[in-house]
């Protein structure tokens, strides 16, 4: 598994370790009421689910856009035009114009229903639907590894996939972590809110490592890594909804 190479760089463990003891300072001496704490306890669930999420999504810029420059059929015969690999890097904008206002619509859709889902099931939907890309990415390289060249409509339902993932995670993530963090922290809070999301970027960074043009072979099974880290979050996220909703405070304050 990739993670243990993280661990070897005294840099990114040191930036982790402060992290968590700056959060841990702000959670034991940070003058909290229970309530708060409880909150704390919750933005660091989602904090960690976000560096994972963002550990796979970031393959983007890295290993998927080699993929689609080395393993990727980008000729159209009809056309004789060859698709630049880099232009795939337009999709995930292109979807987040597309989507996000539906997702908009949708949750205040469900909201008005008392159906919208509580944040760490948002969360958990982002991970599964990122896995659910990683899935279809397994697919296309054992196509390459068949001696064939993937289809361009892998990478785009990939893509597609990812950005409804992330519009499930991020906004959510940003809107939940200002709701939940203490009046007197709010700004170190979505400062450690980022720092996952740094986090999750070293954490991309190796694991683009892996993936070695002359060991083509072992793609599948990188991805397949990927799906398991990701999918595993997310049902975990799912099984443990309902108690990670009730350290919500605005939760407990509209069931009571």
């Amino acid at each position: 598994m990739f993670l243990h190479k993280y661990w070897r760089s005294t840099p990114r463990s040191l930036f982790q370790l402060y992290s968590f003891l700056y959060f841990g300072y702000i959670l034991f001496f940070g003058g909290l009421d229970p309530k708060e704490k409880k909150s704390c306890y919750l933005i660091l669930t989602l904090c960690i689910a976000s560096a994972i999420f963002w550990s796979g999504f970031e393959q983007a810029g890295s290993s998927l856009n080699l993929f689609a420059d080395r393993y990727v059929d980008n000729t159209i015969d009809s056309l004789s035009f060859t698709i630049p690999s880099s232009w795939y890097q337009s999709l995930n904008p292109t979807f987040i114009v597309l989507l996000a206002p539906l997702y908009s619509m949708l949750w205040i859709w469900l909201s008005k229903r008392f159906l919208e889902p509580s944040s760490p099931v948002k969360f958990a939907f982002g991970l599964l639907l990122l896995a659910a890309g990683f899935a279809v990415m397994i697919v296309a390289a054992k196509i390459v590894t068949g001696g064939g060249l993937a289809a361009p409509y892998w990478l785009v339902l990939t893509y597609l996939l990812h950005t409804m993932g992330e519009l499930c995670l991020s906004p959510v993530g940003l809107s939940a972590i200002s709701r939940l963090s203490p009046k007197s922290y709010v700004g170190q809070m979505m400062g450690l809110w980022f720092c996952a999301s740094a986090i999750g970027n070293i954490l991309a960074g190796l694991l683009a490592g892996h993936f070695d043009s002359e060991s083509l072979q072992d793609f599948p099974d990188i991805y397949m890594q990927i799906v398991i880290l990701c999918g595993v979050a997310g049902i975990l996220l799912l099984v443990f909804s309902k108690s990670l909703k009730r350290l919500d405070p605005s939760s407990t304050k509209s069931e009571s």
